[in-house]
């Protein structure tokens, strides 16, 4: 595989070699200027190329073994759209209802068309020799050239263009680039997404204007891309903007001045509880900011508590309803004791929109309202921020070897490197890490690579830039993961433990167990195996070196051994899940302390790390006994990293197989007909490894969330918390929402089958799709499994009383964010949902006037985590089901109703189609946990009755004058 150098011209490579070579004379410590400021140098107009546009559709996404059903092509000249070619294509099967759905394209539109034969001349001709342009070209050209290969004719080789790339480079990062979304930006015409000849042309003319705005990029990012783009027709545009210039990476670095810490007095001094009453008052810095403010008493109360609790050191307790408020109850009073100690408190979210809620709505409101000199922060992991020094050795060829989509994939990564000043790699949405874990993983701030002050980029570092401001800051946020991970670190940087204010507490058990888990998979070992062999690569220029050279070269004999045997343990776990006679192709096994006591491939594979492990110490004391070992300091480096990942892999692999299931829990999971497998282990104890963090914290802790007790009681939160042992240092209160009862109707339909029958997704869609028919509103279906929701969904696109054009799911419709402002823009929407949509989902009004809850959301019983937990609390308390099962399917339904009311003028009916809640006896616990008056319906006719006396006639008070409205800050609920 070539690296990125090895794409440049011989002109180029060598004027890049000179200045390498002017580079490596200057000091290796020293921190080079930015070569180019960050304003745009522009140079002459670019030549818009002739092109064909290219759309088409298809039966599905695998060109393999979907085809086409409709193409669309435009050529386009001089930037303008011209000449037209445009068919159905008959695929040989039915259309998927997916595909329909998308495209609008039914098989009755297809009836009589071509098969893609019978028109390839005719559009081979059109084409020509021309570029191809499209979004995502890849995607379509793929198609036609499978099409072309299942005829026998040669492969389809025009140069392609890809509008969705010149997107992400050219676009706001913070944006989203479907065609849709970049022909609104650019207002481009885009009369009928989704059919072929209208995204060709839309994409077209994209391409004419994004073009010429190649151009405008900073001359360091031009050349940088230049350099390090793939041979295409894309680079050829980019070589346009400088053609007198050569390519070289060129990363413009800005510096910045750390701001000073913290120093904490040694004696706290308490909160103010009279300032704080003040600033929440009617007439208080909060109603002189926030328009139609108007005081909460529980507002209040909950941020008297939290002053409290930072006063006395407590660990305290804050369930907080919708509405409360209690993202400013807990800041004000945090903000106040932080800047009269010149200390920190820590507030720690599960999700990043929170975080994002914090920083840009309510922080700069607590800093105007608790005094100017307020500092705060986000402080995330340091794989989330981008490493400068590991990002120019890749873009340099020196790590790495990727393919040409990788290198397409990096090219916006050039332009945000050079203008972000975070680095994290979360504010953007050009490149996708997940997508692109190995890329990703080289050149993320992993802790095994850096070089410290060392780094010839350390002043202008992301990850240090954000430690030194998280230092200096009175209010940090930080996530609960970065939470375990300090508190798991031999070596925390958070500092000494402050006062901690934990939102969304309600997840930190299930957090703990996701950052605490162990797993080995192949994902994992091809990872390892890809930064072992970059250090192999490198070595092996090492021939004037000839101890070192010879030692990379057993480490190449050590590594080629690790990836057989790794590949050998890996098929043998297959197959002992095979041979459990599973009954389907996904599969989660609990494993235990023999599980694997029978695989030789095991011992195998940890003979074969150790070999590794003792080539790569053998390299590292071969570079100290060198002569000149100050020559070799970034190797050291990169063979230390690579030591210290060998040592982890094995310690885990060793972990894993041994399964010792004293306080941990140990799982396989994989999927039989894909081949994947993945072993799994994690504490089971979250709550005792807290319970001992609160016998060290000497400040106070705070727990926030709405959804913190089952039946009014705390007791099970505090078991999954480790609070239990701390009784007496621990405080609780519960605020109620401010909305009103009145503004609900709730109740079950008990004529329904229970949710094991097999006719009950049939009668759940019945039940959604009269709701349907008779409101016209928008109804949100929250369920607890894929399966279920995509039995319903088949079920209700074929429906005569549902219109799929008002029907949204998840995984099927879109991302969640898509779907989501579909259903709030759209009437008489029905959206169907999982997982995620339980929370953070904020659709206020008219937007969402009901959820329906078709089945209970208890765990799943047979994940082996919570098989598990269960067994622990058998032990514990004698039964699993009343002390974890139930409290679980509680907090999580809470969460679910708490999506219908968002505002003191919403009015709403939940519906919950899961009989059990009215005919057995735990179902009270559900039904007293929301503060409504809950009905039975003994009919689909009874319902349909109640829920319309309840939206025709005036709510109670309706005439009474109007209060302030209480309007729910997204999100701080959670």
């Amino acid at each position: 595989m070539p690296r990125l150098f090895d794409l440049l011209s011989e002109g180029s490579k060598k004027e890049l070699i000179d200045e390498n070579r002017k580079i490596k004379n200057t000091s290796r410590r020293h921190q080079p200027k930015p070569h180019h400021s960050r304003t745009p140098e522009k140079t002459g107009p670019i030549r818009i190329p002739d092109f064909v546009a290219l759309d088409v559709e298809t039966t599905g996404l695998n060109f393999k073994n979907d085809r086409i059903i409709e193409i669309g092509a435009i050529k386009f000249r001089q930037g303008k759209p011209s000449e037209e070619f445009s068919t159905f294509l008959s695929p040989g099967t039915a259309i998927p209802p997916a595909i329909t759905d998308l495209t609008g394209i039914t098989d009755a539109d297809l009836t009589g068309a071509p098969d893609f034969s019978a028109v390839a001349e005719e559009l081979l001709a059109f084409i020509g020799s021309d570029p191809l342009c499209g979004h995502q070209i890849e995607f379509d050209s793929s198609f036609l050239r499978e099409e072309l290969k299942r005829m026998g004719k040669p492969a389809l080789n025009n140069a392609l263009l890809d509008t969705a790339l010149l997107s992400r480079i050219l676009l706001d990062p913070a944006g989203r680039f479907s065609l849709k979304y970049v022909c609104g930006v650019l207002d481009v015409a885009l009369d009928n997404a989704h059919r072929a000849l209208h995204d060709a042309k839309a994409s077209g003319e994209v391409a004419a204007r994004l073009i010429p705005k190649l151009s405008e990029l900073p001359l360091a990012v031009r050349q940088t891309i230049a350099a390090c783009a793939p041979s295409s027709l894309f680079k050829q545009l980019i070589f346009q903007t400088h053609h007198h210039l050569r390519p070289e990476v060129l990363l413009n670095l800005p510096q910045e001045k750390s701001p000073s810490r913290l120093n904490s007095r040694e004696t706290p001094e308490p909160v103010d509880k009279s300032r704080v009453a003040t600033i929440f008052g009617s007439d208080g810095e909060l109603a002189t900011q926030l328009s139609g403010f108007s005081p909460r008493a529980p507002q209040q109360a909950m941020a008297r508590g939290v002053a409290d609790a930072l006063n006395t050191q407590s660990l305290y307790i804050a369930e907080a309803g919708t509405g409360t408020g209690k993202s400013l109850a807990y800041l004000i009073p945090a903000a106040l004791w932080a800047l009269a100690n010149n200390s920190r408190v820590i507030v720690s979210t599960r999700t990043r929109n929170l975080q994002d809620q914090l920083t840009a709505n309510d922080l700069p409101i607590v800093k105007s309202a608790t005094g100017k000199a307020l500092l705060f922060s986000v402080l995330k992991g340091r794989h989330n921020y981008l490493c400068l020094h590991r990002f120019e050795q890749l873009l340099r060829g020196n790590v790495g070897n990727l393919s040409p989509r990788e290198r397409f994939a990096i090219l916006p990564l050039i332009v945000w490197a050079n203008a972000t000043t975070t680095g994290d790699i979360e504010e953007q949405n050009q490149f996708n890490p997940k997508w692109f874990s190995k890329i990703w993983n080289i050149i993320s701030a992993d802790h095994h690579e850096c070089g410290h002050r060392r780094c010839p980029h350390y002043n202008a570092c992301f990850l240090q830039k954000a430690r030194s401001r998280a230092l200096g800051s009175h209010i940090v946020i930080i996530n609960h993961a970065l939470f375990f991970s300090d508190f798991s670190s031999d070596t925390p940087f958070l500092g000494t433990a402050g006062p901690i204010i934990f939102d969304e507490a309600h997840h930190l058990e299930s957090s703990g167990h996701r950052f605490l888990r162990v797993e080995l998979d192949t994902s994992r070992i091809n990872l390892f195996t890809e930064i072992i062999n970059n250090l192999v690569q490198r070595t092996g220029t090492l021939q004037e070196e000839q101890q070192l050279y010879t030692i990379g070269k057993e480490i190449r004999t050590a590594l080629k051994q690790l990836r057989k045997s790794s590949v050998s343990f890996l098929d043998a776990l297959s197959g002992w899940a095979r041979e459990r006679g599973l009954p389907s192709p996904d599969y989660q096994i609990p494993c235990a302390d023999a599980s694997f006591a029978s695989l030789q491939q095991t011992a195998e594979f940890l003979l074969s790390i150790t070999e590794l492990s003792d080539r790569l110490l053998l390299l590292k004391q071969a570079i100290k006994d060198h002569s000149e070992p100050q020559r070799f300091e970034n190797l050291e480096a990169q063979v230390q990293a690579c030591s210290e990942q060998t040592s982890q892999l094995k310690a885990d692999l060793g972990y894993l197989t041994a399964a010792q299931t004293d306080e941990h829990v140990f799982w396989m999971e994989g999927n039989l007909t894909k081949g994947w497998v993945k072993l799994c282990g994690v504490p089971l104890d979250v709550g005792s490894l807290l319970a001992e963090l609160w016998d060290r914290c000497d400040s106070a802790v705070i727990f926030t969330s709405a959804t913190l007790s089952v039946a009014s009681s705390f007791d099970y939160f505090k078991r999954t918390t480790g609070l239990m042992q701390h009784e007496a240092r621990t405080a609780s209160d519960q605020f109620k929402s401010p909305f009103g009862s009145h503004q609900t109707i709730a109740g079950a339909l008990a004529s329904i089958p229970a949710p094991d029958s097999p006719q009950f997704p049939e009668q759940v869609a019945a039940a959604i799709a009269t709701l349907h028919a008779t409101f016209s509103k928008n109804m949100l279906v929250l369920f607890t499994s894929n399966s279920m929701l995509s039995s319903v969904h088949q079920i209700l696109r074929e429906h005569p009383q549902v219109s799929r054009n008002n029907l949204l799911a998840q995984g099927i419709n879109g991302s969640r964010q898509i779907i989501i402002e579909e259903f709030r823009k759209n009437d008489r929407m029905i959206l169907l949902g999982t997982d995620s949509f339980w929370e953070g989902v904020d659709v206020p009004g008219d937007a969402c006037e009901m959820v329906i809850i078709p089945r209970l959301p208890f765990p799943v019983p047979t994940h082996p985590l919570t098989q598990a937990i269960a067994n622990r609390m058998q032990e514990r308390e004698g039964e699993s089901f009343f002390s974890y099962s139930v409290p679980e399917a509680v907090i999580r339904f809470r969460q679910g109703a708490g999506r219908l009311i968002r505002s003191t003028s919403d009015r709403g009916a939940l519906i919950i189609l899961d009989n059990r809640i009215v005919s057995r006896g735990y179902g009270k616990q559900f039904t007293r946990s929301i503060d409504v008056t809950f009905n039975t319906f003994e009919s689909t006719d009874a319902m349909i009755s109640s829920i319309k006396d309840f939206f025709e006639n005036d709510p109670p008070n309706a005439d009474d004058p109007p209060v302030a409205e209480l309007r729910y800050e997204p999100l701080e609920d959670q």
